[in-house]
């Protein structure tokens, strides 16, 4: 399964959103392309991926900043795609008030900063001194500078993702079965019966629109019994003929 987490955390997605949209368990993939937003719902959306019964992959596409890099650090691997941005900082506030609600601010933020170098101390091998002193620094990361910190673990240089892959050694197999029951008595007569049952389609189609036959009468071989997938690409036919 893939999340995706675009735009303002605590706007565009939420922990209650977030929630929803996870599975009970298995792994999954969540890409980020965020600037932030809101630190408490960073937190909280970092803590239910963390808990997340199964793998989870996280991928930056675009850039995760703020609240947004540290829910990234909840991945098992956090991969960056060429070009992303990652930056860490101290959680910012507005205040509007007297000095004591001022006071209380700068209390509600150190309390978020002291829980954020947590995470990132924890992600990167280092200090909780030292990732302070990251956020202080408001730190910008390119793909290869996170990697080096200990943010990321990959590098991606990615046009597309393939939706699917054909296995080689399963396709030789099939056709080689394939091959086998073509070649059978039983299979050959199939493969005729299959033939002419489409020339006879092609046939009338060409007749109902003034084409010359593309099989002549005389050619046509008589109606034989239809087993297996000839008889169902018979009984395709002739439901085609009945609603043309």
């Amino acid at each position: 399964m893939r999340l995706d987490l675009f735009g303002v955390v605590g706007e565009d997605f939420t922990p209650t959103t977030v929630r929803a949209a996870l599975p009970y368990s298995g792994d999954i993939t969540v890409t980020i392309n965020s600037g932030g937003g809101i630190a408490v719902d960073g937190s909280a959306i970092y803590n239910i991926l963390s808990a997340h019964r199964g793998k989870v992959a996280v991928e930056i596409i675009g850039i995760a900043a703020s609240a947004a890099s540290l829910i990234a650090m909840a991945g098992h691997t956090i991969t960056m795609l060429d070009g992303s941005i990652l930056m860490i900082h101290e959680p910012h506030n507005f205040t509007y008030g007297d000095s004591d609600a001022h006071q209380k601010t700068v209390e509600q933020l150190e309390a978020h900063a002291v829980a954020y170098a947590k995470v990132y101390a924890k992600r990167a091998g280092i200090s909780e001194a030292a990732a302070r002193q990251v956020m202080k620094a408001e730190t910008w990361f390119t793909p290869d500078e996170a990697v080096a910190a200990g943010f990321a673990t990959a590098v991606v240089d990615r046009l597309a993702v393939p939706f699917a892959r054909v296995d080689k050694k399963y396709e030789a197999r099939m056709q080689a079965v394939h091959a086998r029951a073509a070649a059978s008595p039983r299979g050959l007569q199939k493969v005729a019966d299959t033939k002419a049952s489409w020339a006879r389609v092609v046939a009338a189609m060409n007749k109902s629109m003034g084409f010359a036959p593309a099989v002549k009468p005389e050619e046509a071989k008589p109606k034989v019994e239809l087993t297996g997938w000839a008889k169902i690409v018979e009984a395709n036919n002739a439901f085609v003929r009945r609603h043309r």
